[in-house]
């Protein structure tokens, strides 16, 4: 649960994530966030990350909660698409996010950490600044509806529930109108410390899910390069990578196939529902049965499909200059099928992809 409060003291709002008692018990959120704000890291992707400001809990009839003390921030990704005319930022604005998720991944990494859960509904945008703001005008600007808790039996909700509830706070950023975004990686519930926890559970939705979960392989921090390739993607232009109907793994295995060609054999001989899709000589099944095209959509042309222009000519891209081509190899590296065979985030920061943008940045090109 997330909540806000005014910090009187230091006269500024704070974001507060409270734990239900029986996830209290088992997160190590508070732990993942400490080691990400220890040190004295010079890292450029650390301002990407979150602040942990102060740890409290407290004891309520349902156990002991923990509560996570963070700066606010506006709205995520996700919701800013949704929130726009065309699905799409500003060309310049996405390249900004995605220079700044490639190195806030990358400081991750380098404190040990994987995040295990990245998509776009994690991905906060920097919001309006609120500390100005007395709370009956955080209260007007905002909205902050109430709606009473009542239970099916009609007895009294208190203790073991408050009496009202607040609907969550909703600060509309359009895609279509930001410029000079500042990101935030959020939500550590399901990371983990590479060091200490081998092969955690991944929680993420299947769109965003590497290939080696799918066959109940070894997690890894490489978890992170194939799911950070999926968010580029759907950042960069104004839809998804992989497109399923309703979000079913086996579809999204054959979107892996349509895009990047056949899996590893050990992964292609055990996938129970590949013949309802494939032959064995990697060829469509010619009937059928499933809700989805069988077509081969390779990356090439996937990212002429993005929403940024269908020829060099009108391609938002410096197709001249070889942005385009940078990308394409940036995603190739980052979604290998072997865990083992993608980039690391160090070398994603090196990418020529990245060099680019960092030349573009300098010469102030637009």
């Amino acid at each position: 649960m997330a909540d806000m409060r005014l910090s009187t003291s230091l006269e500024r709002y704070d974001s507060l994530k409270i734990l239900v008692a029986d996830e209290s018990l088992k997160s190590t959120e508070g732990s993942i966030l400490r080691m990400i704000c220890g040190g004295n890291s010079m890292h450029p992707g650390q301002r990407f990350t979150p602040r942990l400001l102060d740890e409290l809990s407290f004891d309520e009839p349902n156990g002991r909660h923990d509560c996570l003390v963070q700066e606010p921030a506006g709205c995520s990704i996700a919701a800013s698409k949704e929130d726009s005319v065309n699905f799409m930022f500003p060309t310049e604005t996405t390249r900004s996010i995605a220079t700044q998720l490639i190195m806030g991944v990358s400081y991750l990494h380098s404190r040990g950490v994987c995040h295990g859960d990245l998509h776009t509904r994690n991905f906060l945008l920097r919001g309006p600044g609120l500390d100005s703001l007395s709370p009956d005008e955080l209260y007007n600007r905002y909205r902050l509806d109430k709606a009473p808790v009542t239970r099916v039996d009609g007895a009294a909700v208190e203790p073991h529930a408050p009496p009202y509830a607040v609907y969550p706070v909703h600060i509309k950023m359009s895609a279509d109108k930001l410029v000079d975004p500042i990101v935030r990686i959020s939500d550590y519930g399901t990371s983990f410390a590479v060091a200490t926890e081998p092969s955690p559970k991944l929680h993420t939705p299947a769109l965003y899910l590497p290939p080696e979960d799918f066959f109940n392989e070894p997690i890894t921090q490489a978890v992170d390069i194939w799911t950070l390739a999926v968010n580029l993607y759907e950042v960069l232009g104004e839809r998804a990578h992989f497109e399923t109907f309703g979000w079913d793994r086996d579809d999204t295995i054959a979107e892996m196939v349509s895009t990047l060609g056949s899996p590893p054999a050990r992964w292609w001989d055990a996938w129970e529902n590949r013949k309802e899709f494939f032959e064995l000589d990697g060829s469509w099944v010619r009937d059928m049965k499933r809700i989805y095209t069988p077509v081969f959509r390779p990356l090439n042309q996937r990212m002429w499909d993005m929403g940024c222009g269908e020829a060099p000519e009108s391609c938002q891209w410096d197709v001249k200059e070889g942005e385009m081509r940078a990308l394409d190899e940036l995603l190739r590296g980052m979604m290998a099928f072997e865990p083992a065979s993608r980039l690391t985030a160090e070398q994603l920061m090196e990418s020529e992809y990245m060099v680019k943008l960092e030349r573009r940045r300098e010469d102030g090109l637009k």
